[in-house]
């Protein structure tokens, strides 16, 4: 099958979203099928925005190809014959982080922006054969904000992707992009009340947002500098995989993120709990408390509580990591399942 890729993109902006599509790309070819990517930059500016969509509008790759597949808003406002939507969220400001962190007034102009998102995706989400999404989480906020139905369909790991099981150390993981939303300051803070010698690894690049330097002083201030490793960059594969390899547990605590995330994957691929909390989002549709990791409330003291579990009882910790394959396989998560279900 002739298949097009579409999705949007920010330049020099790494994240999962453009891994997602690169891991697409190369399961589909893997499997006989010719298939050509466009990465789309798009601003997500709000006075930048409504342009872009009416360009992206413009568009038209109908007749070209069997199937269109559309992954990042707003790359499915291109018009196909063809089209299904692998959707992993909406533009958040305009929904669900309007009462939060909306980005534009919340007046009469601000209410337009945020109509005209709507009914932009309304329209091209309702041109869609099938809708699928990354998360039950995602599927929920389309049929509440857009009354739109969807399947879920969860991302595997690319199948070049190697991390592997190894030992279990004094160390807890945490490989994120530094950001507040990805709240690392939360895990400093955890570590700052254990009680055992339970060691924290943080790993990812600021994106701008000037956390990176809060993170350093909280570390300072609280006298954890022998007891942190902070890699203040995106790290390569290689290094990545060596820190889970010995890893005690992978910690993942975003606020109401849209999906498990690929740390979520990467820690059943080695083998290790993964530590998050009760309003971590998509993150609880993969890890059960007590079966494959810890859920915990969104505190220090109990985050706290976790790591020193994890550290006290490595047994726990590695049955923990091993259950991980049995939640996988329920899920269906592979590759061969996501290609027929993209291409049926």
């Amino acid at each position: 099958m002739k298949v097009i890729i579409v999705t949007s993109a920010a330049p020099f902006v790494l994240g999962g979203a453009n891994l997602l599509v690169d891991w697409l790309e190369e399961a589909l070819i893997a499997r006989g099928h010719e298939v050509d990517t466009f990465r789309i930059p798009v601003d997500t500016r709000a006075d930048l925005l409504p342009a872009q969509l009416l360009g992206l509008r413009m568009w038209d790759f109908t007749g070209h190809g069997d199937r269109m597949i559309a992954v990042r808003t707003p790359s499915y406002l291109i018009k196909h014959h063809s089209k299904v939507v692998w959707f992993i969220h909406h533009h958040r400001p305009a929904y669900d982080l309007w009462d939060k962190y909306p980005d534009v007034p919340d007046d009469g102009s601000g209410a337009e922006f945020r109509r005209m998102m709507f009914v932009s995706d309304e329209l091209a989400l309702g041109e869609a054969e099938t809708i699928f999404t990354n998360s039950e989480r995602v599927s929920g906020r389309l049929r509440d904000y857009n009354g739109l139905d969807s399947e879920v369909l969860y991302p595997p790991l690319g199948e070049n992707q190697n991390p592997r099981p190894g030992p279990f150390s004094d160390t807890l993981v945490y490989v994120s992009r530094i950001t507040p939303h990805k709240r690392q300051m939360l895990a400093v803070e955890a570590l700052a009340r254990t009680k055992t010698p339970v060691r924290l690894a943080i790993a990812g690049a600021d994106g701008g947002s000037g956390e990176s330097n809060r993170i350093r002083s909280a570390i300072s201030r609280l006298g954890l500098g022998g007891r942190v490793d902070y890699y203040d960059e995106v790290i390569s594969d290689s290094k990545k995989n060596d820190l889970l390899a010995s890893a005690l547990g992978v910690v993942y605590i975003p606020e109401d993120e849209d999906s498990y995330g690929f740390v979520g994957l990467e820690a059943a691929a080695a083998s290790k709990p993964v530590v998050t909390t009760t309003d971590s989002g998509g993150v609880l549709e993969l890890v059960a408390d007590g079966v494959n990791g810890l859920v915990t409330d969104p505190n220090p003291q109990a985050l706290a509580d976790a790591f020193d579990a994890l550290w006290a009882d490595r047994a726990r910790a590695a049955a923990m990591g091993a259950a991980h394959s049995a939640r996988l396989a329920e899920l269906n998560i592979s590759w061969d399942h996501v290609v027929e279900r993209l291409l049926a």
